[in-house]
């Protein structure tokens, strides 16, 4: 039996990736971000939390090899919460999970990103297999 398949008999499949963000002006901010830089769906959006959702897999919805084992119908949608939160402990580093996504036009939407207070660190690395960008958001 396949991981996947032995996850999904055990009722285990992935819930979402949390964000803290530091109040209601982080989160609207985050939201600002993902949402338009990003191109990502608002599902909810209160003062101190909201959800947005993207699709998943790599281009023309072919899943990526990140995430080959899991079929695209069994997946849903890739969900982002991000949560408003005061301690520093929770906003520091070593909380924040590392999103990465598929893109179909990486100078773009790295430009789009910068436009929205997204920070490029270091230069885009370009090999055989993968374009890749290193993007910290304006949290």
């Amino acid at each position: 039996m396949s991981s996947f398949a032995a996850a999904t008999a055990a009722g285990v499949r992935f819930g979402r990736v949390v964000l803290m963000a530091r109040g209601a002006e982080g989160v609207a901010n985050s939201v600002n971000f993902y949402q338009n830089a990003l191109g990502l769906t608002v599902v909810r959006h209160t003062d101190d939390w909201a959800e947005l959702a993207c699709g998943i897999g790599g281009r023309d919805d072919q899943p990526s090899s990140s995430s080959s084992s899991i079929p695209q119908q069994a997946s849903g949608a890739f969900r982002l919460t991000i949560r408003s939160v005061e301690s520093e402990a929770q906003l520091s580093a070593g909380y924040a999970p590392i999103l990465t996504f598929d893109v179909d036009d990486m100078d773009m939407t790295v430009a789009r990103c910068a436009q929205m207070g997204g920070r490029l660190d270091g230069p885009i690395q370009v090999s055989a297999e993968v374009e890749m960008s290193i993007l910290i958001d304006c949290n």
